[in-house]
């Protein structure tokens, strides 16, 4: 009882000690740059046609840039595969294409580009993408798959390494038929 008494008359005191200071600021004076010119818009709206070609031109880099980007997430996606690691996986095992190719197989070119459908959920894979190895050689490799139901595992049509001069049937090698 004692306790609560108190903190009523501290709270009561601390309040009405902050009233007067609320009281006495006076709102923030407006201080204008020009003082001639009034606080209103008074001049026209802008034109909404002025400069109408370059606007077209600025959508039309944006809608490339948003394209171009889109593009390279969705092949990133398809790089990063694990059918695509594991057809680059089985490549590096390959006596043929390491004796063709070279040790260190890799994709060719500055960016690794995948071709094709690659659509896992579907069953449907049909890609191709080139790659290189440690001789300079490169070629082509391209990957046929489906799977009727999705309980089933994807069965190999085609697999196949086509350089210049050569084509090797992946299939017949490791004798794989499914992924």
């Amino acid at each position: 009882m004692m306790l609560s008494r108190v903190v009523r008359i501290v709270s009561r005191r601390a309040f009405r000690s902050n009233i007067p200071l609320l009281m006495a600021t006076a709102p923030p004076k407006l201080v204008l740059k020009d003082k001639d010119r009034p606080l209103r818009v008074e001049r026209d709206l802008p034109n909404p046609y002025k400069d109408r070609n370059r606007r077209r031109v600025e959508f039309l880099g944006f809608s490339v840039a948003i394209i171009a980007a889109l593009a390279l997430i969705f092949n990133y996606e398809k790089t990063e595969s694990p059918i695509v690691s594991n057809t680059l996986y089985h490549l590096r095992r390959s006596p043929a294409i390491t004796d063709l190719l070279g040790e260190n197989i890799e994709f060719d070119g500055i960016m690794p580009w995948v071709f094709g459908e690659l659509n896992q959920v579907a069953g449907k894979v049909n890609i191709k993408f080139y790659i290189k190895g440690s001789k300079g050689v490169s070629g082509v490799v391209k990957l046929v798959a489906g799977r009727e139901a999705r309980q089933d595992e994807f069965l190999i049509q085609e697999w196949s390494l086509t350089t210049k001069d050569k084509k090797i049937d992946l299939l017949s090698e490791n004798e794989i038929r499914t992924l």
